[in-house]
């Protein structure tokens, strides 16, 4: 439980309750308390907010921070990407302290919001608790580190390697083939075997692109659970009541935005994405073509060759250029797709009443 003698605003807390659902019907909010009636733990999954993960990656992003108030809790989130990739809170809570019984608590309470999805991944730091619980309340869904953090750990782990194997180990993170994954894996060897030990022991299919057995999109660092901790940085020291207003402010100035973005979408992808494909079909002006069938092809980059097959849907700008498509939506993810996005923020984040009301 919280530290100290209960102050007014944990008093106040049904009260408040009460309110976010009569003004955000069918939302998702739990409250836990101990045998003596004092706050344990707190679970906030707003209507407008988890409308919006079915229309996105189930790529769930968790992080905690402290709060700076007198009762000492902490700030639990759990976020992912929309289609846009703008930052899409899902859930967000307090707890008396991070450890095994307040996290398997806070995933029980998202999996009764969220239920389970096919290609579901968690991504977090490699806390402890963290991956316990995910493995407890979703045994099926892997659990995936945050490749910034466990960079951070080879680094005040192997001080003397840290600056000739950084660019090498975000290159092992995000290669996409096996062949350049085990070249890569090679150079670390003949600088600090150790480091390749320490990667091997972490597991790679936590952290790897080519080895994980969930495609994680471009979520390969759980940077935008830490961005909302920072947001809020100054918002943790006030009261509970006054803190939880403005992470619901904060949200709803997000959901606004992202709404606004949605709306200069109608023909084409999410704003990020939609650059990528432009940059990769500048990219692919380059490489060379060759059929070998009417859905197998080999792309030809400088020394290298990739095969190509339609039927697998592994599409290619290059191959779709080649057989002169030039629409190259359709091919790309729903996910991405103006549709999504629409549905992703139909339910608007709507003000709530004065406290004093």
């Amino acid at each position: 439980m919280l530290k100290g003698k209960p102050s007014e605003g944990y008093k106040q807390m049904p009260r408040y309750i009460w309110m976010l659902n009569k003004v955000y019907p069918n939302s998702y909010i739990r409250m836990q308390k101990t045998e003596d009636n004092e706050f344990m733990y707190l679970f906030i999954a707003l209507r407008p907010l988890t409308r919006g993960f079915d229309y996105c990656r189930p790529v769930v992003v968790v992080d905690a921070a402290h709060l700076g108030g007198a009762y000492k809790g902490t700030f639990v989130s759990a976020s992912t990407l929309d289609g846009a990739g703008c930052i899409l809170p899902l859930a967000y809570g307090v707890v008396d302290t991070e450890n095994d019984c307040s996290w398997i608590w806070f995933f029980e309470q998202f999996k009764n919001a969220f239920g389970e999805r096919e290609n579901m991944c968690i991504v977090s730091d490699r806390n402890e608790s963290i991956m316990k619980s995910v493995s407890i309340v979703y045994p099926n869904v892997p659990h995936c580190a945050c490749i910034w953090h466990l960079w951070k750990n080879v680094c005040s782990s192997f001080k003397r390697s840290k600056n000739t194997l950084s660019d090498i180990f975000y290159s092992i993170a995000k290669a996409y083939r096996k062949g350049d994954f085990d070249k890569l894996i090679a150079k670390v060897v003949k600088v600090d075997h150790r480091v390749k030990d320490y990667l091997g022991d972490a597991g790679y299919e936590k952290w790897s692109r080519v080895h994980s057995i969930v495609n994680r999109g471009r979520m390969m660092i759980s940077n935008i659970a830490e961005c909302i901790n920072e947001c809020l940085v100054d918002a943790r020291r006030l009261t509970i009541i006054d803190f939880l207003e403005e992470a619901r402010l904060r949200f709803g100035s997000w959901n606004y935005k992202n709404r606004e973005i949605v709306s200069y979408t109608k023909d084409t992808l999410g704003r990020r994405f939609e650059e990528i494909l432009i940059v990769n079909a500048s990219k692919s002006a380059k490489m060379k073509v060759v059929s070998s069938s009417e859905y197998i092809f080999s792309v030809h980059e400088a020394e290298r060759r990739y095969i190509v097959c339609l039927e697998r849907k592994l599409a290619h700008v290059k191959v779709l250029k080649h057989k002169n498509i030039t629409n190259l939506h359709p091919y790309c993810s729903d996910y991405y797709k103006p549709d999504a996005l629409e549905k992703m923020y139909e339910v608007a984040m709507v003000p709530m009443p004065d406290k004093k009301d």
